[in-house]
């Protein structure tokens, strides 16, 4: 009697391997030949799980047990690729840093004499510059050195030149990202300034970054709030702020 097949929802564990953890699927194929699936080298159990529960919810549409499982395979070279992906991304982030690190040490060695940097003497700021002077002087970047500098980005700070600089340099607006990150088109409508955020956001949908319903429910969202708060400030230089709402209350408490 064949032994019957568990079901695609509960197929695989979690394995232990040289320290770290990976998703692990093994299965007879439709002519009976073993297969086995692995998943991506992961820190931590809880991370290699979620790897699992990806690759069985890949699954879930199939419409016969063999189409399943030729998703599953898809989704776990999917899910390598994107874990090769971000290493690649992290490993050029700490790269740079080192670099600036080593570069920062041989500034402060030239600066010796303690006189006033170049870069602090009368530097004009974008709205005085609207053709911004320094933009010749941006450093070129690979894509992948970009896109390490778009994980960095931090839209509350960063101006739209900047964003762009980083865009047109190829940075990758739809990057793996870390758990619990969000993307960079999720950061700009969330932190960016009002006065910005809506070129930055045209500036990432321009250059391909994926919007999803959820997104555009909450750009939504911002521009509501965005308006609520013109409202307020409004409102609040109208009110007289002298004004005492007890006074000539003869009550008495």
């Amino acid at each position: 009697m064949p032994r019957s097949k568990p079901d695609l929802s509960e197929l695989g564990s979690v394995e232990l391997h040289g320290g770290e953890f990976r998703a692990h699927l093994q299965f007879r194929d439709g002519v009976d030949q073993k297969v086995q699936i692995r998943g991506p080298s992961r820190t931590t159990q809880e991370h290699a799980q979620q790897d699992l529960e990806q690759i069985r919810k890949a699954a879930e549409k199939a419409e016969t047990r063999e189409e399943g499982l030729k998703i599953m395979e898809a989704e776990a070279r999917r899910i390598k690729i994107s874990a090769e992906y971000q290493s690649e991304i992290q490993q050029t982030i700490e790269r740079m840093a080192s670099q600036e690190i080593i570069d920062e040490s041989d500034y402060e060695d030239e600066r010796s004499d303690h006189s006033e940097p170049e870069w602090m003497k009368e530097y004009p700021s974008e709205e005085d510059s609207p053709e911004e002077v320094l933009q010749s002087t941006r450093p070129t970047l690979t894509p992948l050195e970009a896109t390490a500098e778009l994980t960095r980005f931090r839209p509350i700070h960063g101006k739209p030149s900047d964003l762009k600089h980083l865009l047109e340099c190829k940075a990758d607006p739809n990057m793996p990202l870390k758990t619990g990150d969000i993307s960079p088109l999720r950061k700009v409508m969330s932190f960016a300034k009002e006065r910005y955020v809506a070129e930055m956001r045209d500036l990432l949908l321009q250059h391909g970054a994926n919007e999803s319903d959820k997104d555009r429910e909450r750009w939504d969202l911002r521009q509501r709030a965005d308006v609520a708060e013109k409202i307020m400030k409004n409102n609040y230089e109208n009110i007289d702020k002298d004004y005492n709402p007890w006074s000539g209350n003869d009550m008495d408490f």
